[in-house]
């Protein structure tokens, strides 16, 4: 599925300001504002946009410590590894990255010696990680999680019906312009508007 031009504008403009209202950028991007906040629900709907949160400045707190920790796992046993991490609140960032070590963490607690306890704790013992290594990270100099948008961007998305990766162009179902929904083919289609045959003619009125 590819972002059209309004797409890549709400996204450009929250990435410089998440506080913005709709009306504000409908302003900027010259559209009106439904047309903003029906892009915006579509790109949350797929999960495209996750959250809209505050970003801090980590220096600026006190009596925190952040390391990376990088892991050499066997690949069977990853999906669970990941799993098991992504649950920990101290887990802020998992990766898969290549090299020797074929994980990556990025962890967040009150000391060192918090850290090593967790560490030691909660992540060596996970089954399949066969070691690990962490560096702790002493100052943040440069920290950016935005991204260049740009025209023709592609991005993945998961059918409504069966949740497999859609493939080439999605069929798309515009629910009276207030909900839209992706399938990977007319069968899926189909079936979705029969499961909620009643929920769609609810919304319809």
């Amino acid at each position: 599925m590819k972002l059209d031009n309004i797409d890549i504008a709400i996204i450009n403009s929250l990435m410089q300001d998440g506080r913005k209202s709709f009306r504000q950028i409908a302003k900027e991007t010259k559209v009106s504002t439904s047309t903003v906040e029906s892009h915006f629900t579509r790109m949350k709907d797929i999960g495209l946009i996750k959250n809209i949160e505050p970003v801090l400045d980590l220096n600026k707190i006190e009596s925190q410590v952040h390391a990376l920790v990088y892991l050499k796992v066997d690949p069977p046993y990853s999906m669970n590894i990941t799993t098991r991490l992504s649950s920990f609140a101290e887990v802020k960032d998992v990766y898969t990255i290549t090299g020797e070590y074929n994980m990556a963490l990025k962890l967040n607690l009150d000391s060192v010696e918090g850290l090593e306890e967790f560490v030691r704790q909660n992540v060596f013992p996970i089954e399949g990680i066969k070691s690990l290594s962490y560096n702790i990270i002493t100052r943040i100099i440069k920290e950016d999680h935005s991204m260049r948008i740009t025209k023709g961007l592609s991005i993945r998305v998961k059918c409504d019906y069966c949740r497999n990766d859609i493939v080439g162009y999605a069929k798309v179902f515009n629910i009276d312009n207030k909900f839209e929904r992706n399938f990977c083919c007319n069968s899926c289609l189909t079936l979705y508007k029969q499961k909620y045959k009643g929920r769609i003619e609810s919304i319809s009125k």
